[in-house]
């Protein structure tokens, strides 16, 4: 259909300011953003769709109104949600919607960190992590919950488990009567709080406090956890408690046992005296982050938390705190190979992945693009990634 004058004057009108915004806007830009949105939307038909896909990120980033052209090209949902979800999700925005800003400075940003994981392909998809950053908003809209971390997921024979590590604002005080336990929200056993889900969009469920003989009792036997957490522990040896005390029991032991921070990152805190003096540890201000030929290094790594003795405690006044800030160099432990012969054996294993060539940035510094990482051959599925100046702790 041949246009008349009017719309071939109007059309040249746009064309012009379209030219004239597009100068800080060039066509490297433009085809970048093109395969970003490509990529970003896994389009099998990239090509057949290529102009409407290229006119929709010309006008928006333009921002101009192309009268002449409707886009027929909307993208589509990266991450795709049940009804039931989207309807979590719905009344997420509009419950206590002057909280929602402030809840992000209370949140591990668990979708960017997922992209370290990424690295070493032990990730989960990207369509899960951004239901555990949905299910982590709902935590604390419903709870007192503050500073919370997505910990990681146990499997179970019926059900997994997402667990989801932080504080209480306010913590309840101890009921007369109960059993000993180390006070919460101080050094001790319960000084985190945990909460657990089989499903992250679903109610969270806080772990209950645990007791010094119930961690005693968790070491005398293996257990597959079933996945209901008021479900009897049926095992050859006695526990005192239910699955979700047996839960907390086992999330602690990896806790301290196989998480570990570059060394220099902590420090110990000095403010503390008595039974506690020596055994906290804080940020170290004055922390350099190394290079990746430090980071490949064992000795480069130490334990983030204090050693469980046998007795249950972590705070024992009458022991040093045996692993804190311990390298991870120095745990070996010694087994007999097929010839009966001693054999020592180290607790990590790390590998490289990636780009390991050095690029020459332009303030003159240089940079690598690998990814360090480092697993626990004791608790299979912890792993410890560092890339980039930055290191993520997750157990999947």
């Amino acid at each position: 259909m041949k246009e008349n004058f009017f719309e071939k004057k109007n059309n040249e009108s746009i064309e012009k300011q379209a030219s004239e915004k597009r100068l800080e806007y060039n066509d490297e830009h433009h085809l970048n953003e093109l395969i970003k949105e490509i990529l970003a939307n896994k389009k099998q038909t990239g090509l057949e769709e290529f102009e409407e896909i290229s006119l929709y990120i010309k006008k928006k980033m333009t921002k101009l109104s192309f009268q002449y052209y409707i886009p027929q090209y909307v993208p589509k949902k990266s991450i795709e949600l049940t009804p039931y979800e989207e309807k979590i999700f719905s009344e997420l925005n509009k419950k206590k919607p002057k909280q929602i800003e402030t809840i992000h400075n209370y949140i591990e940003d668990v979708l960017e960190l997922s992209k370290i994981l990424e690295w070493g392909g032990i990730s989960f998809s990207r369509s899960e992590w951004f239901k555990i950053r949905l299910g982590m908003k709902k935590l604390m809209l419903d709870s007192d919950a503050t500073n919370v971390r997505f910990w990681g997921k146990i499997y179970g024979l019926q059900s997994d488990y997402y667990v989801i590590q932080g504080s209480l604002r306010h913590y309840p005080m101890q009921k007369p009567g109960t059993p000993y336990v180390d006070q919460r929200g101080n050094e001790g056993l319960n000084r985190f709080t945990f909460w657990v889900s089989n499903s992250v969009l679903e109610d969270w469920y806080e772990l209950p406090e645990i007791t010094p003989e119930q961690m005693v009792a968790c070491r005398n036997f293996k257990y597959h956890l079933t996945g209901d957490l008021k479900s009897k522990v049926r095992a050859f040896s006695n526990f005192p408690g239910k699955e979700e005390h047996l839960l907390k029991c086992q999330i602690l032991r990896i806790l301290h046992s196989s998480y570990i921070v570059p060394e220099g990152f902590l420090d110990i805190n000095n403010d503390y005296q008595d039974d506690l003096a020596g055994k906290i540890t804080k940020y170290n201000e004055d922390y350099q982050p190394g290079t990746l030929d430090d980071m490949k290094s064992d000795d480069r790594w130490v334990h983030q938390y204090a050693y469980i003795f046998p007795n249950g405690k972590i705070i024992d006044s009458s022991q040093d705190q045996v692993e804190m800030l311990k390298k991870i160099s120095d745990e070996v432990f010694t087994k007999n190979d097929k010839e009966g012969n001693p054999v020592e054996v180290k607790w990590w294993r790390t590998k490289v992945v990636g780009d390991q060539m050095q690029y020459n940035k332009e303030n003159g510094n240089t940079a690598s693009y690998a990814a360090v990482i480092l697993n626990n051959t004791r608790w299979p599925g912890t792993a410890i990634v560092w890339k980039v100046k930055a290191f993520f702790i997750n157990n999947l």
